[in-house]
């Protein structure tokens, strides 16, 4: 024990710095501290000094005033929900983007909607449009081969009455020469009475004088019937009807007999026709219900109303199911402020009163009055900010600040100040 001791001492001994030999040196004497510290001096009083001056202004209304626990800056919101499991066609509107109300925003459509009844009822309706097409044609041609056998008619009446009125007057010529015939043998048997009277004629000469006369006159009568008939048929011919000159009936040409066969084809064709239109018509009816049925299986999903797209889980080609939130529209022009204050400023914080506030970070002084106060475990789904989805804590409520004007001087961060923090605060 005694060694070990006197090892430690040792070598505690070694560890005593040695003073060093020689003069000491005289101490400096204290040189003068210069002007500009004073000055630096100064203006760090007077920062300080203007750094508690802020901290007590923006502490003051804290304790002159009721002010909010917490508040932020909200917008109206509007959700849109997809109702029906489809695909997304169409390009969404981009986050940030600004829609009116009314604006067509995607459409939403089964995956793979049957399509097949369609194509049939089409395939149908353009057979029986291409039969109706072919049926229009025919008749057409049938109506242009009328017209043709019809002209052949007309050529063929102006032909016969013609001819009839040619006859008629040959046989008005015949009359003429019955009734000279006839007034030659009148006066032949004129002159032979008179000369019998004298003895200068015999009987049989007189006689024969007077048969001349009788068949002078029956020629007459022969001709004049003759004539009445030629008229009749010049008048039947006039009006399309040919007599005949061996039986007296009617000879209607075979251009007028194919023009009466072509229209009682042509009216079987128009029957035809008819219920082709009519089939179409129930073809278009059972089309315009399928495609309502595939239009209402496309639902077309519109803004509810104006503001900026706030968010979005859509794109293109993307399946989406009933109930699902598509998209999220503010409107960043009517902007109000959400406060949560506590249970001992309700009988101050009321609709109807007037507050005012301010956005941290900003000196610009808001006026407002309270608009609504809600429960404090309501939630408003309506409105976009931070506290506005998020349950009040026990013991306070959330207040609705309507404010006279809009804030200004937004950073490009957030540009619309929808969420920023903020103070509101009425009188005690």
């Amino acid at each position: 024990m005694e060694a070990t001791r006197n090892r430690l001492e040792s070598s505690s001994t070694l560890l005593v710095p040695r003073e060093r030999s020689g003069p000491r040196a005289s101490p400096l004497p204290p040189t003068p501290a210069p002007r500009r510290r004073r000055w630096g001096r100064l203006v760090r009083w007077l920062i300080g000094g203007a750094i508690l001056a802020e901290g007590i202004w923006l502490l003051a209304p804290m304790v002159l005033y009721r002010t909010s626990v917490r508040a932020s800056v909200i917008a109206p919101l509007a959700t849109v929900r997809v109702h029906q499991h489809g695909v997304v066609e169409g390009l969404p509107p981009e986050v940030g983007t600004t829609v009116t109300q009314g604006q067509h925003l995607f459409d939403v459509s089964v995956a793979s909607p049957d399509l097949r009844p369609l194509d049939r009822i089409e395939g149908e309706a353009e057979s029986i449009r291409r039969s109706i097409a072919a049926l229009d044609a025919q008749i057409a041609d049938l109506d242009r081969i009328k017209a043709t056998l019809n002209q052949h008619f007309h050529d063929y009446q102006e032909a016969r009455i013609a001819r009839a009125q040619t006859q008629s007057d040959e046989q008005l010529a015949i009359i003429q020469a019955a009734e000279s015939r006839l007034k030659e043998a009148e006066y032949e048997f004129q002159v032979h009475g008179r000369a019998s009277i004298r003895a200068a004629s015999s009987d049989i000469q007189r006689t024969r004088a007077e048969y001349a006369v009788a068949a002078a006159r029956n020629d007459l009568d022969a001709a004049r019937q003759t004539a009445a008939r030629l008229d009749l048929q010049l008048d039947a011919a006039r009006r399309g009807y040919f007599v005949g000159d061996a039986d007296g009936g009617q000879d209607r040409v075979a251009s007028l007999q194919r023009c009466d066969e072509i229209e009682i084809q042509q009216a079987g064709l128009r029957a035809r026709l008819g219920e082709l239109h009519g089939k179409l018509l129930e073809l278009d009816s059972r089309l315009a219900s399928e495609q309502r049925y595939l239009d209402d299986s496309q639902l077309s999903v519109k803004a509810p109303m104006s503001g900026v797209v706030w968010s979005s889980t859509l794109d293109s080609g993307i399946e989406v199911v009933p109930g699902s939130t598509a998209m999220e529209i503010v409107d960043p022009g009517l902007l109000s402020i959400e406060a949560i204050f506590k249970e001992a400023d309700a009988a101050r914080i009321r609709p109807g009163a007037l507050v005012e506030a301010r956005l941290i970070g900003s000196s610009e002084i808001l006026s407002g009055r309270v608009v609504h106060v809600a429960d404090p475990g309501a939630i408003n789904p309506e409105m976009v900010g931070e506290p506005g989805r998020e349950a009040v804590p026990t013991g306070m409520f959330r207040a609705i600040i309507a404010l006279d004007q809009q804030p200004t001087g937004a950073d490009p961060a957030n540009r619309y100040l929808i969420g920023s923090s903020a103070v509101v605060w009425t009188t005690r």
